[in-house]
């Protein structure tokens, strides 16, 4: 499939849309990241990013937190592209604190609180 640009459309930068860049690279989702407390070290390898997540994390359900990110991430850029909805920084929270708390409902019993307490802590 050609497409008429491989160009990120979440940032101004006309850098290409690989996936490290969509999700860690770009200034979009690195506000993203930054408003669940993590922070990127950029010059690391994308496993060593996801390493570092989980120690600034620091709970079971670090996986949750970094698959949720990333989704709303993809879905504010397929939101613009397929329906012409302007991303946002704050759209991309709201997703995220939805989506999250639909998960709290089917998690571990003993999951629940400290899920409860980090999503209140950090949004």
């Amino acid at each position: 499939m050609e497409l008429p640009s491989y160009s990120c459309v979440l940032c101004m930068h006309n850098i290409e849309e690989t996936l490290f860049h969509l999700l860690l690279e770009c200034p979009f989702a690195q506000e993203c990241w930054i408003n669940i407390s993590l922070f990127a070290d950029l010059t690391e390898e994308p496993y060593n990013i996801l390493n570092s997540f989980r120690i600034q994390l620091q709970v079971n359900f670090f996986m949750e937190v970094i698959v949720l990110m990333s989704w709303c991430i993809w879905m504010e850029r397929n939101d613009w592209i397929f329906k012409g909805i302007t991303p946002s920084v704050h759209s991309a929270m709201s997703r995220f604190k939805v989506v999250f708390t639909q998960v709290m409902l089917r998690v571990k019993e003993e999951w629940k609180q400290p899920m409860i307490e980090w999503l209140e802590h950090t949004l």
